[in-house]
């Protein structure tokens, strides 16, 4: 009987890194680690670990082959200014990957890696360079130079942390046809045209979606339907729920909801991070550094959500988290406790309940799922 398996890869930071709320993560990761997850019990098994690569701090698998692309989160790579992203064949039987190519990403501190509707084009963004690029992915899977790149100007109302801006992440439109850049340092998801054919990535000022100042908007998530997207933010750790209109791109503020219980309505020093759909579209799942634990809202029949469980990550700083492909467990990564923590998933009411299951895992700060 073939037995039911997945892998699961993770990067964190290799080396120390001055993060933008101040801190210096240690960097005790050991490069790109991969582990067999058991599709039935949802336990991880480590099988091997990629070394020598400079902070995988964000890693992506490619659903369509055996290929997986990271950031190096560095703020200079050879004596140049920036960061770089890195592409990697995986061998299918072992999970141990191989370096095809390099990049830079002309900006400092990339931070997030996204694909177009059409696996062409790999998106990255520089937190702290500003900046984000298009890399047309070769026939080999590796990565040309960039096709198009594109900085973000202007500053939020937040002196410590939105002194400039702060690209964290790209977000497409359902149809394709738009990508969202959400800037933590300007307090908006800026939107740009997608011109797919060249590989390029055209304003369009008139579509852009703001949050309140000082939000701090981090990562979002469009509804499985595209008539709503989620977008957490880090500084307020709420969830902003936007009515979006795909025809006209007019969007309309729905909802503003915090990510803590009554009694911890103060964010304090507590940071939002991660944001997740589970795959039957009825629940919300974000991660909240600080007070360390993951959020759970059902989402309503209009869109809008409730809060029904605040769970301790079992760790500290859930930088990012991922549900499994089947909706069964969530996997939290706990970057300052060098833990993933696996949790089931309650098929009625969606939340969550300690599996009892932790790996190993250190300066996790990236979860993604390849099969």
């Amino acid at each position: 009987m073939e037995k039911k398996e997945l892998f699961l890869f993770t990067g964190g930071y290799t080396e120390p890194i001055l993060m933008g709320s101040g801190e210096i993560v240690p960097g005790n990761c050991r490069g790109i680690t991969c582990y067999a997850y058991d599709v039935d019990t949802g336990k991880l098994h480590y099988k091997n670990v990629t070394d020598l690569i400079s902070n995988p701090s964000y890693v992506l698998a490619d659903p369509a082959g055996p290929y997986l692309y990271c950031v190096n989160e560095l703020k200079n790579y050879d004596g140049i200014d920036g960061s770089t992203v890195s592409a990697f064949e995986i061998a299918p039987e072992t999970g141990k990957l191989r370096l095809i190519n390099r990049q830079f990403t002309c900006g400092a501190d990339a931070c997030h890696l996204n694909f177009s509707p059409d696996g062409r084009y790999l998106l990255a963004v520089n937190y702290s360079g500003g900046s984000f690029c298009v890399f047309p992915i070769r026939e080999d899977h590796g990565l040309d130079t960039a096709s198009c790149i594109l900085k973000h100007h202007g500053r939020g109302s937040n002196p410590m942390r939105q002194e400039s801006p702060h690209p964290h992440q790209t977000i497409l439109s359902p149809d394709g046809q738009f990508v969202y850049v959400s800037d933590l340092g300007l307090d908006r998801l800026v939107c740009y045209r997608a011109d797919w054919e060249k590989g390029w990535l055209l304003p369009e000022e008139k579509r852009d979606i703001s949050g309140d100042p000082g939000q701090g908007v981090r990562h979002g998530v469009f509804c499985r339907t595209g008539k709503r997207l989620y977008v957490m933010t880090e500084l307020t750790c709420e969830v902003n729920v936007y009515q979006y209109n795909a025809d006209t791109g007019r969007t309309e503020l729905m909802q503003t909801i915090s990510a803590f219980s009554e009694k911890h309505r103060d964010a304090g020093s507590c940071l939002g991070s991660g944001i997740c759909l589970h795959p039957s579209a009825n629940w919300l799942y974000c991660a909240v550094r600080g007070m360390n634990h993951i959020a759970v809202f059902h989402i309503e029949e209009n869109g809008k959500l409730t809060l029904v469980q605040t769970q301790s990550s079992g760790g500290k700083t859930p930088r990012e988290f991922t549900v499994s492909p089947d909706g069964r467990f969530l996997l939290v990564g706990n970057q300052d406790t060098d833990t993933i923590c696996t949790f089931k998933i309650d098929a009625e009411s969606g939340c969550l309940e300690p599996a009892g299951i932790q790996e190993e895992a250190y300066c996790v700060t990236c979860l993604s799922f390849w099969k």
